[in-house]
Formats: structure tokens, sequence, C-alpha cells
């Protein structure tokens, strides 16, 4: 039995669409997403983040600076099969990464951010994500509860140092809204938290973009791509992405 997520490339005739998961998720998290804009013609690749889709401990060998480079990578390969239009959609820490391929990259002509923080929160927020993705990552393998509580006492708590880095990650990106000029998609769950909510709201009055679409999902938490809107906030961005096409935004 294998315990490691693949990455999702689905071939398309029209425009590329890069997907990137949230912070200790996996491209499991994108493929409903991806799974619809393929059907749209759009050729979709969510790839699993540095140190992500596979086991904890690969996750702790993992840096801000390796998820980042991977993020570029991502970007380039699809430029390298000749995508000279590419959306990216990133959820959360996916959105952030967006952000900054977006100022990187003249490819990325629009971008689609999902509850993306670029505000300062808690390291001990960051870690408890860590802590439940072992969790559940050990208890989808069969760990016995003895087993799954040895290894939390081995492994947490975690050296705050690269928990840090990914919080500076994000503040850091935070001070290059000013520079975001292509069409932006903005969705937030509003029962999700607030620092979430004003992260949004801070993006849509930064960014110098001349065309914004905020969209707010009333049922939905922080993973709006694996809530009950999904279809939804699915349906918007294919509606997004589609009026980009036509010249209509």
């Amino acid at each position: 039995m294998k315990h490691f997520v693949e990455d999702i490339y689905l071939n398309g005739h029209k425009q590329a669409v890069l997907l990137l998961h949230s912070f200790t998720s996996n491209s499991k998290e994108m493929h409903y997403v991806a799974k619809m804009l393929h059907s749209k013609g759009y050729t979709s690749y969510a790839p699993n983040l540095a140190g992500h889709g596979a086991s904890p401990e690969q996750l702790f060998a993992s840096s801000m600076e390796q998820i980042w480079k991977h993020s570029r990578q991502a970007v380039q390969f699809l430029i390298d099969e000749k995508y000279e239009a590419i959306t990216v959609i990133g959820q959360s820490l996916g959105g952030v990464l967006g952000i900054r391929l977006a100022n990187e990259f003249p490819e990325v002509k629009a971008l689609c951010i999902i509850s993306s923080p670029v505000l300062e929160r808690p390291v001990e927020g960051l870690e408890q994500r860590v802590v439940y993705y072992s969790k559940r990552y050990l208890q989808n393998r069969g760990s016995s509860e003895q087993e799954l509580q040895e290894f939390l006492d081995d492994h947490f708590p975690r050296p705050a140092e690269k928990l840090i880095a990914l919080q500076q990650f994000i503040v850091e990106t935070g001070k290059q809204l000013h520079l975001l000029k292509q069409p932006l998609f903005l969705a937030k769950g509003m029962l999700d938290e607030p620092v979430f909510h004003q992260s949004i709201d801070m993006i849509e009055k930064t960014a110098i973009s001349k065309f914004i679409s905020k969209k707010k999902y009333d049922n939905s938490g922080h993973l709006i791509t694996l809530g009950k809107e999904r279809q939804l906030l699915t349906e918007d961005i294919i509606r997004f992405i589609e009026g980009i096409e036509k010249g209509t935004v």
C-alpha cells in the first residue's frame, strides 16, 4: 500500500491552470476544481508542494525555501510545455505562493486566491496544523493510540525556526500586494477565522489590478475546495477565467 499522494496533471486544449494547495495538505485538496476545469478544456496541474503528500517526516525535513522553489518550478514546467497564459489558483499558503508567482512570471495572466493569509498569526497555530496532519497520517496508516502518542512525544514540539520562516514568508508576501496587476478572484469562507477575512480584504484594497472579483461563501470554512460550496466556488472560478478569455473581464 502506498502512503503518498500523486501529483495531478490533466492535459487539455485550452490554457493552463496551476492549482496550489495549503500548508500540510496535498494535491487531493484541489482535485475537484482541477477535474471540473479539465472538463471545460483547461490543462490542470496540481502538484504536491515540497515535503507534502507523504509522511510527516518528509514534511518536517522540508523548508519554506524548498516549497517556494518547487512552486516556481511548477510554473516553469508549464512554460516549458509551451503554455503562454497561466492562471494560478492557490488556497491558503497556495495563494500566498500565487501572489509571488504572479509578480515574478509574466506568463501568469490571472490569479485566484482562496482563504490566503498575508497577516501575521501565532506560530503555535501553525504547529497545531502539523500536529493534526501527523495524527491524520498515522491514523490512516492504522497506527495504534500508543504508537501515535509515542510519535507525537518524539517529534513535538517542533523547532521554531522553520515555522517562523513560514510566517515571515507570509508577512513579506503581504508587502508585495501593491505589485499585483493581474485580474484577481478572491474567495473567503465566512466560517473561517477573522485573520483570513482581513487578509482577503487587504489584498483587495492594496492590489493595483484593474479587475477584482471578491466572493463570499457563507457556509464554508477555511478549505473551500473541500467544503459543501466547492461546486459554487468552482463555477465562479470558471466564469472568471472564461471572462478573461472572452475579454469581458
